[in-house]
C-alpha cells in the first residue's frame, strides 16, 4: 500500500514538472520572436528730415488669410487716422504692424512718409528704398529717387551711409567687420569704405565677402547662400545605421535562448544518466523507484528542452541569414491591428 501511493505521487509530480517546464519554455520562445498687398493711397508729401530713431517691430499674426487681411487693414486704417491727426509716431507704429502682417509697397511708402514727418533720415531712406525695391515700375519712381538722393546726401554729411544686406533665403545672421548686427533683410548705417560681411544660416555654408560702401549713395548687398556640404551629399554616400536591419537583434536573442535550451537539455541528460546508474545499483526497492521516477522526469525535461532549443536554433539561423540592412527600396513595416500587430515587407521599384 505504501509503495503504490509513493509511485502514484511520484508519477503525478513528474507529469506536473514536465507540464510546467513546457509552459515556461513556450513563454520564453514567444518572447524571443516577438502676402497680401494693401492698396493704400499715398499720403501727402512733407518736408525733408534730420535725425535717427528706432522703429517699433511686430511679429506676423497667425490665423487664416482672411484674418490676416482683416488685421492688416485695421492696422493700416489706424495708421492713416494717426497720420491725419499728426500723431506720426503712432502712425509709424500702426503702419509697421500692418507691414509685418502683410508686407506691401504701398505700406513701405506710407511708413517712409510718416518717418519723414519725424525727421528720421535713416528710416525714411530705408523705407523709400524698400518701396522702390518692391515696386520698381512705380509711377512716382522719379520723384522717390529724388527723395533717396537727398536723404543719402544728408547721411553722407554725417559721415555715414546706408547698407542693406539681403540673402536668399532670408533670415541669415549678419556680422559686419566681425560684429553681429542682426538677420537679413538688414539695413544699417556704416562709415563709407571697405568692409567685410559674414552671413551664416543653419543648413547653409557660411558666406564671407568684402565690399565697399560708397560715400554718396546707399548700397544693396545681396548674397545667395549655398547648402552646406552635408546637406547636398547623396543618400548613397551616407553610412547606413548599424541597427538598420530587417529583424534587428531578434536572431541573436533567438540563438541565445536556443543555446540555453540545448545546454539545459545536455545537463538534464547527464543528470538522468546519473539517476539511472543510481537506480540500477540501489538495493532498496523504494529508493530505486524514486531514482527511476527522477530519471524519467529528467529525461522528459531534457527532451522538451532539446526540442525547443532545436526549433529556436533553426529559427534563429534563418532569421540571421536574412537579417540584411534595410535599404530605401525595401523595409519591414509593423502595422497595428485589433489585438496585436502585423509585420509586412515593402519593396518599391
Amino acid at each position: 500500500m505504501l509503495l503504490g501511493t509513493s509511485t502514484y505521487r511520484s508519477r503525478r509530480h513528474r507529469r506536473d514538472s514536465v507540464a510546467r517546464t513546457t509552459v515556461a519554455l513556450s513563454l520564453i520562445a514567444s518572447l524571443a520572436l516577438g502676402n497680401v498687398a494693401l492698396a493704400a493711397d499715398a499720403l501727402p508729401p512733407s518736408s525733408a528730415p534730420a535725425a535717427v530713431a528706432g522703429a517699433p517691430s511686430s511679429a506676423p499674426a497667425a490665423g487664416t488669410e482672411a484674418d490676416r487681411r482683416s488685421q492688416a487693414k485695421a492696422k493700416y486704417q489706424q495708421g492713416v487716422e494717426a497720420y491725419r491727426a499728426e500723431r506720426y509716431a503712432d502712425a509709424v507704429r500702426s503702419f509697421l504692424e500692418a507691414d509685418a502682417i502683410s508686407p506691401s509697397a504701398a505700406l513701405s511708402y506710407n511708413i517712409a512718409r510718416a518717418y519723414e514727418k519725424l525727421s528720421d533720415d535713416a528710416q525714411t531712406l530705408r523705407w523709400y528704398r524698400n518701396y522702390l525695391r518692391l515696386s520698381p515700375q512705380a509711377a512716382n519712381r522719379v520723384e522717390v529717387e529724388g527723395y533717396v538722393k537727398a536723404l543719402s546726401a544728408a547721411l553722407a554729411k554725417k559721415g555715414i551711409q546706408q547698407l542693406t544686406v539681403l540673402s536668399t533665403p532670408a533670415g541669415a545672421t549678419v556680422a559686419i567687420d566681425g560684429h553681429p548686427l542682426g538677420v537679413t533683410p538688414l539695413t544699417v548705417e556704416l562709415p563709407p569704405g571697405a568692409h567685410n560681411a559674414l552671413l551664416s544660416s543653419r543648413g547653409f555654408a557660411d558666406a564671407a565677402s568684402d565690399f565697399t560702401l560708397p560715400v554718396a549713395t546707399p548700397l544693396d548687398f545681396s548674397v545667395a547662400l549655398k547648402p552646406a556640404p552635408r546637406a547636398v551629399a547623396s543618400a548613397s554616400d551616407a553610412p547606413a545605421p548599424a541597427s538598420a536591419r530587417r529583424f534587428g537583434i531578434v536572431p541573436w536573442v533567438t540563438l541565445g535562448v536556443a543555446a540555453a535550451c540545448l545546454g539545459g537539455a545536455g545537463i538534464l541528460e547527464i543528470s538522468r544518466r546519473s539517476a539511472e546508474s543510481s537506480a540500477r545499483s540501489e538495493p532498496v526497492q523504494l529508493r530505486a523507484e524514486s531514482d527511476a521516477n527522477s530519471m524519467n522526469g529528467r529525461r522528459d525535461a531534457a527532451r522538451v528542452f532539446f526540442g525547443v532549443g532545436s526549433v529556436l536554433a533553426v529559427t534563429g539561423g534563418v532569421l540571421l541569414a536574412f537579417n540584411k540592412r534595410v535599404t530605401p527600396e525595401s523595409r519591414a513595416v509593423v502595422s497595428g491591428v485589433p489585438g496585436g500587430a502585423t509585420l509586412n515587407w515593402e519593396r518599391s521599384f
